[in-house]
């Protein structure tokens, strides 16, 4: 299942998400997962495995809008 976050901020070795579906639902993974590719305010798609770590995440909306910067996506982490 793929579910879609807005990276909020980092903290520290972690990265915070929150969830596009319940604001109040915040979920913290570590940064050097995410801070090659990601910044805060862009909309993720993550796909967790079966034991809740990351599968797959993509950059579904930058929160760079004026940049023509080309969405990316990291698998197999």
């Amino acid at each position: 299942m793929i579910n879609q976050y807005t990276l909020d901020r980092f903290e520290g070795l972690y990265a915070v998400l929150v969830d596009k579906g319940n604001e109040h639902n915040e979920m913290m993974v570590l940064k050097e997962r995410l801070i090659a590719f990601a910044k805060e305010g862009d909309t993720l798609a993550i796909e967790f495995d079966s034991i809740g770590n990351l599968r797959h995440v993509e950059i579904i909306k930058s929160s760079n809008e004026e940049a023509d910067i080309p969405e990316k996506e990291l698998e197999g982490m």
